[in-house]
């Protein structure tokens, strides 16, 4: 069986086995080197998505959260783009 990958030979390996390292950050390329306007802008967008059918108030909680799990704060008003 010269020529076939690893997993033809069933020795596919999970993500787990990878890495036993906890994420501790963002896995798209560039992510760290956003700014935090950037990743609020991405917490928004990933919450609107994940969490739209639950209300305003339940989406204000839950951006709450992601924003204490990720590091990212709140902008003043006159810190946003339109």
């Amino acid at each position: 069986m010269r020529g076939l990958s690893p997993v033809a030979h069933g020795a596919r390996r999970s993500v787990r086995d990878m890495s036993d390292k906890e994420q501790t950050e963002p896995v798209m390329d560039g992510a760290t080197e956003a700014t935090n306007h950037e990743k609020l802008r991405g917490l928004i967008e990933q919450v609107d998505h994940d969490h739209a059918g639950e209300g305003a108030g339940a989406m204000a909680d839950h951006l709450r959260d992601r924003m204490d799990e990720t590091g990212v704060v709140d902008e003043e008003a006159g810190d946003t783009e339109d």
